[in-house]
């Protein structure tokens, strides 16, 4: 990864719309530049998808490549059709806690709507797997610590 890990992105990721429920691709790879320290660990192809449960048409990704960090909207055809690594399940209502907070305080929402319940977090990969593509300090920021030999 470059030193910033969403440096040199085009706005081309933005051409399919997203639902309503959604940030735009745009919002949600402003939030990624905020957290560049969470997203520049992460290996090249490593992705996060974010879809409202109530109407789970699209998938709004997360991508980390060589030039930073690039999101896109596409259509939802199954956890395992996104290639993500993670995918976040979001209600209405953490959707739109989401869109609200945009840059600023996106992670302690995330966390907090994982922790009520109301933001569904599918690993799709193992634990290990993911620690290996650089996903530690994301989980951690998103709630996710786990210690001791037990891994």
């Amino acid at each position: 990864m470059t030193a910033s890990a969403t440096e040199g992105l085009d706005a081309t990721a933005d051409a399919d719309p997203a639902p309503e429920a959604l940030p735009t691709a745009h919002a949600w790879r402003s939030a990624a530049r905020c957290h560049d320290d969470l997203f520049a660990p992460l290996d090249a192809g490593a992705r996060i998808g974010l879809l409202a449960r109530s109407a789970p048409t699209h998938v709004l990704v997360w991508e980390a490549g060589d030039r930073g960090i690039d999101t896109w909207i596409t259509p939802f055809a199954g956890y395992s059709a996104t290639a993500a690594d993670i995918v976040l399940a979001a209600d209405d209502e953490s959707l739109t806690e989401v869109r609200a907070a945009g840059d600023g305080a996106l992670f302690e929402v995330l966390r907090a709507g994982i922790r009520s319940g109301r933001i569904v977090c599918y690993m799709l990969k193992r634990r290990c797997v993911l620690e290996e593509r650089g996903f530690d300090e994301l989980l951690d920021a998103l709630g996710f610590a786990f210690m001791g030999a037990c891994r």
